[in-house]
């Protein structure tokens, strides 16, 4: 397969809007766009609407819902119809408004235009459009195929939704011709699921019976502060504690 730069600018914008919606959870329109910093309006002392979405701070991908107000989001709690979190929701959450109008958030592609490299020396980067973005990676991409290096293109992401997985993560390395891509997961939850996928044949996230535990051993982790899912262990913790012999 030919890849061109038409092709590739297609695969990524499809997976920008796959992640787009993965990552809101919402509908288009107006409730959509007060997640969007550059649509954001001042909050006003009117009254707001509880909008159901998704949080995207762990691998929970807790049922949330955010209270859009004045055209902002300004409140986050978790959704009480959720039969995981029960309503709750922990730290990470409740700092998405601070994170989504942080005014130091990258929001456009940076371009370093200082080639010199090395500790104390700034990169000077500067900010340009998607189609500059998109049109650089995709002529490197096709210079590689064409010196027949493509072993030399390493794909690195973030936090994923499933559809960007199929397509970025898994599909267009493979075209491509490169087994170099790596997730944040390599350095975090990665761990978690070899051990059962090696040991129980099952490689992927695990939950617990913590309605019906008495005994609970704690090796190692903190399961109100990180892993999953810290929302339903802090709204059960304290009846397994109380049932606990």
């Amino acid at each position: 397969m030919k890849l061109t730069r038409r092709i590739f600018i297609m695969v990524s914008g499809l997976s920008a809007g796959a992640l787009m919606t993965g990552c809101a959870g919402l509908a288009s329109g107006p409730v959509h766009s007060a997640l969007m910093p550059r649509k954001a309006k001042p909050s006003s002392p009117a009254a707001g609407d509880w909008v159901a979405s998704t949080c995207q701070g762990c691998t929970q991908w807790c049922a949330i819902q955010i209270y859009v107000q004045g055209g902002r989001a300004t409140r986050v709690r978790g959704n009480p119809l959720s039969k995981t979190n029960h309503g709750y929701c922990c730290p990470r959450g409740h700092l998405i408004p601070q994170q989504m109008y942080d005014p130091d958030r990258i929001k456009v592609p940076m371009k370093r235009t200082n080639p010199q490299k090395g500790r104390g020396i700034d990169p000077k980067f500067v900010p340009i459009s998607w189609d500059e973005a998109l049109n650089t990676v995709a002529d490197k991409m096709i210079a590689l195929r064409a010196a027949n290096e493509t072993h030399k293109l390493v794909y690195m992401r973030g936090r994923y939704s499933p559809t960007s997985t199929e397509l970025l993560y898994g599909t267009l390395p493979k075209i491509f011709g490169t087994g170099n891509y790596f997730s944040h997961s390599a350095i975090c939850a990665e761990a978690e699921k070899m051990g059962p996928g090696l040991t129980q044949g099952f490689f992927g996230y695990r939950d617990y019976d913590l309605t019906h535990t008495n005994c609970l051993v704690l090796w190692g982790t903190d399961p109100l502060a990180s892993n999953r899912m810290v929302p339903n262990m802090m709204n059960q913790f304290p009846a397994i504690v109380k049932r606990g012999t």
